[in-house]
């Protein structure tokens, strides 16, 4: 039995033999995704097996990561404010104040020079 490793390039021809099998199967394609199906599935038979870590140890690591801190986001001072809407009478006495300003600058600006 041949030793593979599941490497990224092995991970992206299995795929790409999978697509093209799928996609437009001929029998060449077919028996090509099985290989390389079977090199995925003989380097997953060949990795090596860990220990599973006792409860305890996986619920203390829990409780310790819950006892974090979770980031509190307070937008209010940036949030951005509903404008105040104004009925047709606000809008003229606006209009006229801003002519009537204008006109007291231009009035102004002329007097300085």
């Amino acid at each position: 039995m041949t030793k593979f490793e599941i490497t990224p390039e092995l991970l992206k021809q299995a795929k790409q033999a999978v697509n093209s099998a799928k996609y437009s199967a001929t029998a060449e394609r077919k028996k090509e995704a099985v290989d390389m199906l079977m090199k995925l599935a003989i380097a997953v038979q060949n990795l090596e097996e860990i220990e599973a870590a006792p409860k305890e140890q996986l619920k203390a690591k829990k409780a310790k990561s819950s006892k974090k801190k979770k980031a509190v986001h307070d937008n209010g001072k940036l949030a951005r404010k509903a404008r105040v809407t104004r009925n047709s009478n606000q809008r003229l006495d606006d209009l006229a104040t801003k002519q009537s300003l204008d006109k007291l600058f231009d009035n102004a600006m002329a007097l300085r020079y």
